[in-house]
Formats: C-alpha cells, structure tokens, sequence
C-alpha cells in the first residue's frame, strides 16, 4: 500500500513539475521572467521531473539522491 501511495505522490509530481516547466517557458516567451529566473526555474522543474519519474519507476526508492547515483 505505501509503495502505490509514494507510486501516485511521484506521479502527482511529475505531473506539476511539467506543468510548471511550461509556466516558466510561457513566462519567458512572454516576458513575465528574465532569462536568468526562467532559465534556474525551467532547470529545477527538468531535474523534479526526472527524479520523481525513477521514483514513480520504482517506488522502492525512497531517497532521490540515491536514484541519481544508481542510474
């Protein structure tokens, strides 16, 4: 049950990190946000979504920092 629960919570947050990607990029394109924040925010987003997505993978990995050392 845990496993499916931190399963779905990995999902949720890949799901709001693209859509936060797409915020930032919009914001770029529509200067809302300097190329600086927009280039940190669309980072932070990319590197969310990737680790969330090992996570949702396999959610016996608890510890992102340990899903980025063993891929």
């Amino acid at each position: 049950m845990q496993s499916r629960v931190v399963s779905m919570g990995s999902l949720m947050m890949v799901v709001a990190a693209v859509f936060f990607f797409f915020a930032s990029a919009w914001g770029i394109m529509s200067w809302r946000l300097d190329e600086g924040s927009g280039v940190l925010s669309l980072a932070a987003c990319l590197l969310t979504a990737i680790v969330f997505s090992y996570r949702f993978a396999d959610p016996r990995w608890l510890d992102p920092i340990s899903i980025v050392k063993s891929r």
